[in-house]
C-alpha cells in the first residue's frame, strides 16, 4: 500500500502543488511577459511588440493546456488503480480536473495580479480531454498489438 501511495498519489499531489504555484502572482502575465517576450524578441527581432505580446498570450494558454493534460494523465493513472471500469476512471478524471481547474481560478481571485477566468477552466479541460484521448488511443493500440489471450 505504501508503494502505491508513493508511486501514484505522490506525483499527483506534487503536480497539484506545482499548479498552485503557477497560479500565484509570480507567474502572472506581467511577470512571464518579461521573460517570454524577451525570448521572442531575441528569436524574432523584426516582429512588432504587439505581435510578440499576442504570442506570449498563446504560449500562456498552451501552458494551461499542457499542465492540465499532465494533471489528467496523473489523475487517470491513479483512478485506474481504484476503478476497474476504464470509462468510469475517465469520467472521474475529468471531474477531478474540472474541480481542480475551478479551484485554481478561485485561488487566482485572491491574488493581486491574477484574474479568474472561466475560459481558462475551458483551456484546462481541453488539455484533460486531449490527454484522455491520447490515453484511449494508446490503450486501444496496446490491446490490439498485445492481446490478453
Amino acid at each position: 500500500m505504501k508503494r502505491l501511495v508513493i508511486e501514484y498519489w505522490l506525483p499527483l499531489v506534487l503536480w497539484l502543488i506545482v499548479i498552485f504555484i503557477f497560479s500565484t502572482d509570480y507567474f502572472s502575465a506581467t511577470r512571464t511577459s518579461s521573460v517570454i517576450v524577451s525570448i521572442l524578441h531575441f528569436l524574432f527581432p523584426s516582429r512588432p511588440l504587439q505581435q510578440l505580446e499576442f504570442w506570449h498570450a498563446v504560449i500562456r494558454k498552451l501552458g494551461h493546456i499542457t499542465e492540465y493534460a499532465l494533471l489528467a494523465f496523473l489523475t487517470y493513472r491513479t483512478m485506474k488503480l481504484e476503478q476497474l471500469d476504464l470509462t468510469q476512471a475517465r469520467v472521474r478524471t475529468m471531474g477531478f480536473v474540472l474541480v481542480a481547474a475551478s479551484f485554481d481560478e478561485l485561488h487566482q481571485a485572491f491574488t493581486l495580479f491574477r484574474t479568474p477566468s472561466p475560459f481558462d477552466v475551458g483551456y484546462d479541460c481541453l488539455g484533460a480531454v486531449w490527454a484522455l484521448c491520447l490515453i484511449t488511443f494508446y490503450e486501444a493500440w496496446r490491446l490490439r498489438t498485445h492481446p490478453v489471450l
